[in-house]
């Protein structure tokens, strides 16, 4: 069966290839940040693996990844998406826990902050293979978010020491 290509868009699509349970599905589209997402909810891609997936990436597409809601990402007491390179060694993948360590990668991704190189060779990913937010890194997150002006406007804030994550690796 011939599944066509990918809609084009620069956002990066949120793939579902599992459907055994629509209420983890809604579930886990309620608990991610789809701002840097196009969901595609359709059962011609049940069962795809990422090579397959790619396959369907138009030509001259933007987004650097794609995202999938596999098996793997209903199965597990974790959430994990799948992510998968699509622009600087297309095929190459790791996993995100949701939503704290998923929006951060695919944000960071999205605007080019980071690469995948960056996270596959930074050692952030844990010996699962999945990319989570280390314990500073949400500290710091929380001091930004407890940061905000009454009015609700984020504002800066100050967090000492470094954050570790992808590209902030001591030298």
């Amino acid at each position: 069966m011939t599944t066509a290509p990918l809609s084009g868009t620069d956002f990066s699509p949120l793939l579902r290839t599992d459907f055994t349970d629509d209420a983890a599905w809604r579930t886990l589209l309620d608990d991610i940040d789809k701002s840097w997402l196009t969901v595609m909810d359709d059962p011609a891609h049940e069962g795809f693996s990422p090579d397959r997936l790619l396959a369907l990436v138009p030509d001259g597409s933007w987004y650097p990844v794609l995202v999938v809601a596999d098996r793997d990402t209903f199965r597990g007491e974790e959430r994990t998406l799948l992510l998968v390179d699509v622009r600087e060694e297309p095929g190459r993948t790791f996993r995100a826990a949701v939503p704290d360590a998923f929006d951060s990668a695919l944000g960071n991704l999205a605007i080019d902050n980071q690469t995948f190189d960056d996270y596959l060779a930074s050692g952030s990913l844990g010996e699962d293979g999945v990319y989570r937010l280390h314990e500073r890194h949400r500290q710091a997150l929380a001091a930004l978010r407890g940061a905000a002006d009454p009015q609700g406007a984020p504002a800066f804030a100050s967090v000492r020491g470094r954050v570790p994550g992808p590209g902030n690796q001591s030298r």
